[in-house]
């Protein structure tokens, strides 16, 4: 998720061009209860607590004055580079910017707030094109003279007739080398040996046969010869080897001596004294995202939260707040709810207007002060429909806004989230005594969450893992409820809440619920490995890593965390930072939620059945971009006949591999033997959005039929949007010699997958009814990636 970052040197994963970069943004509570911290957590996870922080989307701006409100307390006359200086480095480095036009630099990062120290030049450019124009920014360490970011608009290089297509002009490995001497250049503070190839820094691009060509790489950077969170290199060049998007992280402040007080044995003992494991059930990807297939798992997880350990006093550390932690971290303990008369009832009928929203919401909605915006929409990473309700208030005297926002489910009134959001320091900061007691603070959020989650009584069990925001101004109280189902936690399944002392509620989150299929997959797990078999194995994977960790920057609950670094044995599982788990019916380490390597273009072995296949090279290629996957028993089956739902699937998947389509919510099934929980629903959704249905106007697909040659020529014609074209060829003269041509109806759509050489008649006949095999779909789909880059719209920006 883009949008996420983790704590105590869990790698930030940026993409500065395409959001607007700001140092302090607003936190929330909202998941793991687990004890599934530090091990590469996707969220960020407070070790005091085991309450997870993610980031909330960007609020408001400060305004800025000419002189940058954000460089406060920077002298630009200071700057070891100059302005000038950074303007012919970025110009020289970039030659593509000769496009852009530059509107000016900033000394300082902007547009974040409260005013930060960091010393950098901001160059800001525009691109025209037409009445379109784009703008994005540079950054450059006005100290070391490091280019920090390039993100050239990706709309631009699309609509570039020199955009890489498969097959890129630039292998991965070219690709490679190019990135490497470029870094030397753009990033001159770097020594020489410092830097190691890494996963976890890349870009979050992935490879689609139909998308333009990017390879991704990422580089971690050692200091005083230890990995640190703060230092790494992010570089994306495009398959015609063209630098489109760069990040350098470095710290600007003084990093602590690199010896360590205490020994990495004792760490590692100080690790494991008292852990156990917990049976839980595990999905493949996270619960928020409900549009990906999603498989089930049972097994066993540590009891706790595994935080880092500073390496001189030994104490354990808040990965949040960057704090010594007074005690050891204990196993997570539950306490059930009691049913409540004012349970959650989920609405039936039409979907809710704004007012019934919001009438649904009105015990914690803010006083009539704050002005009230509403609207309709999907809910991310969902097919869900939502109200997002949106109150704000102008902070007298100053431009800064306070607001508060909420996400009510259109369809069942559920609420899915609460959030406020106030700039620090937008109020004065005074210490106080809370007005409500911890106790009563959990009262009030079990009362919340029995009104507003379903069946939580039933579903729900209170952690004991709350904790008090350590700000010496603000008493925050926060509550973390975790699901089950038949008495074992579900991973990453949570609602938490936030409530301040005075009684007032910061922030309610809930996960996206467990569908019917969830639960169907679920009663069908058992563990066959006992728990102390579990325990021997995850304590036998564990171990330490001395590195330098960071944490701050952020706010949290609206209270700024100053950024700090320091010297600690930071948890591993199998020798990696990846959060792990034991597989309890296998019994083997896995690794979980795991960071997806963003150049996932390398070939994996193809099948036995497929490897001396006529069609193996196109097999490969497929297997290779994720368009094709081998069955449950291993093998590809290349001669097997594909149906329309499978070829529909395909060329979707040449889109988004992944299987994860961000189009239009399905409110509506398209086709009556298509529901919305189908496998292919999203690839038909696709298809539908882009208008390669063409004017069908049935009310069934039928997916299950087999796809003739014909049928596969009409659609590859719907596909390249030539249908008209398509009517002009129905009289080709190579169409209408085939010596079956009489049996072709659409000969049009023949004659032009004939003539762009997507297919073939072999000895002048064309088999129209012929159904495809899988490696006729893949050499037809290889074909068509190859001409992607010849047509005038590609398939991706149809």
């Amino acid at each position: 998720m883009d949008k996420q970052k983790r704590a105590s040197g869990m790698p930030i994963n940026q993409d500065k061009g395409k959001k607007m970069r700001t140092a302090s943004v607003a936190k929330k509570v909202v998941a793991g209860t687990l004890g599934l911290s530090l091990l590469q957590m996707p969220l960020l996870v407070s070790a005091a607590s085991g309450v997870s922080v993610v980031e909330k989307a960007a609020a408001p701006q400060a305004t800025q004055s000419s002189g940058s409100d954000a460089s406060k307390g920077l002298n630009p006359a200071e700057a070891k580079i100059t302005k000038a200086q950074a303007e012919a480095r970025t110009r020289t480095l970039f030659p593509i910017l000769k496009e852009a036009r530059l509107d000016g630099i900033t000394y300082g990062e902007q547009n974040v707030f409260p005013p930060n120290t960091k010393k950098i030049w901001v160059l800001n450019w525009s691109i025209q094109k037409g009445n379109n124009s784009s703008g994005f920014s540079t950054e450059v360490d006005a100290v070391t003279g490091d280019i920090l970011s390039f993100y050239y608009p990706s709309m631009w290089p699309e609509e570039d007739s020199n955009t890489a297509y498969y097959p890129p002009a630039v292998s991965k490995q070219e690709a490679e080398k190019i990135a490497e001497t470029f870094i030397a250049k753009a990033a001159p503070s770097i020594k020489a040996g410092t830097m190691k190839p890494s996963t976890e820094y890349g870009f979050s691009s992935n490879q689609a046969l139909f998308g333009p060509v990017r390879y991704s790489f990422g580089y971690s950077v050692d200091v005083n010869g230890l990995p640190a969170d703060n230092e790494f290199v992010s570089v994306e060049v495009d398959g015609n080897g063209n630098i489109v998007r760069f990040t350098r992280s470095a710290y600007q402040g003084d990093y602590p001596s690199a010896k360590a007080a205490i020994s990495k044995e004792e760490a590692e003992k100080r690790l494991e004294q008292g852990l156990s494991v917990t049976l839980a059930y595990i999905s493949s990807t996270p619960l928020f995202n409900a549009t990906s297939k999603r498989e089930w798992k049972i097994g066993y997880i540590p009891d706790r939260t595994l935080v880092p350990t500073d390496a001189n006093s030994g104490k354990g550390i808040d990965t949040i707040w960057g704090k010594d932690l007074d005690k050891a971290n204990q196993a997570v303990r539950y306490t059930a709810l009691k049913p409540s008369n004012k349970a959650f009832t989920p609405h039936k009928g039409e979907q809710l207007t704004a007012d019934q929203a919001l009438k649904l919401v009105q015990e914690i909605a803010p006083g009539s002060e704050y002005q009230l915006q509403s609207s309709l929409g999907n809910y991310w990473y969902g097919n869900k429909q939502v109200w997002n309700l949106y109150w704000n208030k102008r902070t007298p005297g100053t431009y800064q806004e306070s607001n508060k926002s909420a996400v009510v489910d259109a369809e069942t009134g559920q609420l899915l989230s609460y959030n406020e959001f106030q700039y620090p320091g937008s109020e004065p900061a005074k210490a106080s005594a809370p007005a409500v007691t911890d106790a009563q603070a959990q009262t009030k959020a079990i009362e919340l969450v029995l009104a507003h989650y379903p069946n939580a009584a039933e579903d729900l069990k209170l952690s004991d893992a709350q904790t008090l925001n350590p700000s010496s101004s603000k008493t925050v109280y926060q509550f973390v409820f975790q699901r089950f189902y038949k008495d074992l936690p579900v991973y990453g399944s949570t609602v938490s809440v936030s409530i301040d002392g005075g009684g007032s509620l910061i922030s309610y989150n809930a996960d996206n619920g467990l569908s019917d299929a969830d639960l169907k997959a679920m009663d069908g797990l058992k563990a066959k490995i006992s728990p102390k078999e579990a325990q021997d194995r995850l304590l036998n994977e564990l171990g330490v890593e001395l590195r330098y960790i960071s944490s701050g920057g952020y706010s949290v609950d609206n209270t700024y965390v100053e950024p700090k670094v320091r010297l600690a044995y930071v948890p591993t599982f199998d020798k990696s930072r990846n959060l792990g788990y034991i597989d309890g019916v296998t019994g083997k380490a896995e690794a979980l939620l795991q960071l997806p390597d963003p150049n996932k273009g390398s070939t994996p072995e193809l099948p036995s059945d497929a490897a001396n296949h006529p069609a193996s090279k196109d097999l490969a290629t497929l297997l290779e971009y994720r368009v094709l996957s081998p069955a449950e028993d291993g093998l590809l089956h290349p001669d097997a006949e594909v149906t329309l739902g499978d070829w529909i699937q395909m060329i979707a998947k040449g889109l988004y591999p992944d299987q994860v389509y961000y189009g239009g919510r399905i409110t509506q099934p398209l086709f009556a033997d298509v529901p919305a929980d189908s496998p292919i629903a999203q690839a038909v959704q696709l298809f539908a959005d882009k208008g390669w249905f063409g004017d069908a106007k049935s009310s069934e697909l039928h997916p299950e039929q087999k796809l003739t040659r014909e049928a596969a020529a009409s659609s590859l014609t719907t596909v390249l949007h030539y249908n008209r074209l398509s009517r002009f060829f129905q009289q080709d003269a190579q169409a209408l010699s085939l010596s079956d041509a009489s049996a072709i109806k659409d000969k049009g759509a023949v004659a032009l997958m004939l003539k762009l050489g997507l297919m073939e008649a072999p000895s002048g006949k064309f088999d129209p009814a012929k159904p495809v095999t899988r490696a006729e779909a893949a050499t037809i789909l290889v074909r068509l990636a190859h001409l992607q880059g010849n047509v005038d719209t590609p398939l991706n920006q149809r």
